[in-house]
């Protein structure tokens, strides 16, 4: 594998995505310092990084591990500049195989684990011990890496049993209030995580259920993180439902306001930067400019402190999708809800340009061609949005990004790539489409 032009796009890829590194791991893995990696990821193309740091850059993606690879390549979106790779000269068709049978394997993986996580449900004096709390902990951490690479539709029926059953675990078993309280914890986690493959799969009133699970669970255990964690997820539910008139700006303010509460105090943290994102989102679907301008600067700079002070193996699993990609999203996101569809836009074309996730990249992309549609771009949205039903296609199962590429749809006129674009999108709109 051959990167030509080494930008600050591929430099993110590397270390976010491929090493998962924070700055300061990723300079001591490299050997250079940190305000030089961070120099490195403002570098365009009109100022590329060239000698010595290049060579260090090409050294270290030589060395990656095919799954580190793999992430790399995901998280550019398409096959890096100038990219010579290592496939052989296999087609294109084999290649998606691979992919889909790496898929496969995935959820194959995911599925032998929670049927094996806890005690069969119908065993109704089972002793609940530690390790049923690492096995509960373990299937969050799977479910959350499988839906930041395939999208929460396939996930959610998956998570929803599991979670059935270790509520009925809770009900029926024996255990020490120490043990306890960690399996409520645990279990609400499952019941956020379950409510945030629901939301994206457009399943709503299922996602309202695990959130409301979530919170009762918290109060349980006493688990002010998870209270936040679902707080925060409910709120952006609550934008999303608002956003198509059938939820309230308020009612999300009220919970990111509950979830500033019990953070105020804690040391710097990813978690600061999405409570002020979720104040900027509301602010934005409110209309309120200068709320919203206020929130998405505090979100910066608490984005900042984090990577200065908190490495991400150090926060909740959760929160490790805060990143520049993120909050770039949702200050396009609230440009848009403000009108001003030129500085959304530019923000979506920043974002689409940094590393995330492949669920995340999805729907970036989708909103992007969306917003070309909104400013009467039909070709450049069209052209967008046919890139993103490929990949809905082939390797994610987002509904939420099905919906967002709804401008695009209506927006295509009789080009033969706009007719192709709407047979996909009706294509893939029936295959993935769930009740809301």
């Amino acid at each position: 594998m051959i990167v030509e032009k080494w930008t600050a796009i591929e430099v993110r890829a590397l270390r976010t995505a491929a090493l998962r590194d924070t700055q300061e791991q990723f300079a001591e893995r490299i050997g250079w310092k940190v305000p030089t990696v961070r120099k490195w990821e403002r570098a365009t193309d009109a100022r590329i990084i060239q000698a010595a740091r290049a060579e260090t850059l090409d050294t270290v993606l030589r060395d990656l591990s095919p799954e580190q690879r793999q992430r790399f390549i995901a998280a550019l979106g398409t096959p890096p500049r100038g990219h010579a790779g290592s496939t052989g000269g296999r087609h294109a068709a084999a290649i998606e195989d691979e992919e889909a049978d790496v898929k496969r394997r995935d959820f194959g993986k995911l599925t032998a684990l929670t049927a094996t996580a806890l005690p069969a449900w119908h065993q109704p004096a089972a002793r609940l011990g530690v390790e049923d709390v690492q096995r509960l902990v373990a299937v969050v951490a799977q479910l959350d890496a499988a839906d930041q690479r395939h999208g929460g539709a396939p996930l959610v029926d998956t998570a929803v049993r599991t979670l059935d059953r270790a509520l009925a675990l809770l009900d029926s078993g024996r255990y020490s209030d120490a043990t306890g309280r960690a399996l409520m914890s645990a279990t609400g986690e499952l019941a956020a995580q379950a409510g945030f493959l629901a939301y994206d799969a457009d399943r709503h009133a299922l996602a309202r259920r695990c959130y409301s699970d979530a919170f009762a669970l918290a109060s349980s255990a006493d688990d002010a993180g998870l209270t936040v964690h679902a707080c925060l997820s409910a709120a952006n539910q609550a934008l999303a439902l608002a956003r198509q008139g059938r939820g309230s700006p308020s009612y999300a303010l009220t919970l990111t306001g509950r979830a500033r509460d019990l953070v105020r105090g804690q040391p710097p943290g990813r978690v600061h930067a999405l409570v002020a994102v979720r104040e900027a989102q509301a602010h934005g679907v409110a209309g309120d400019r200068l709320g919203f301008g206020r929130a998405i600067a505090t979100a910066w700079r608490e984005l900042d402190a984090a990577h200065a002070y908190e490495r991400v193996d150090e926060c909740p699993q959760w929160l490790h999708f805060v990143s520049p990609a993120e909050i770039h999203a949702h200050e396009a996101r609230g440009y848009g809800d403000l009108g001003d569809t030129a500085q959304s836009l530019a923000r979506y074309e920043i974002t689409c340009a940094e590393a995330a996730s492949p669920r995340n990249a999805v729907n970036a992309r989708a909103w992007l061609a969306a917003t070309r549609a909104e400013i009467g771009d039909a070709s450049g949205a069209v052209a967008d949005g046919i890139g993103v039903l490929r990949d809905l296609e082939e390797s994610v199962a987002s509904p939420r990004s099905v919906r967002a590429l709804a401008p695009v749809r209506a927006l295509a006129g009789k080009s033969t790539a706009s007719a192709e674009f709407a047979a996909r999108f009706d294509a893939i709109a029936t295959s993935q489409g769930s009740p809301t």
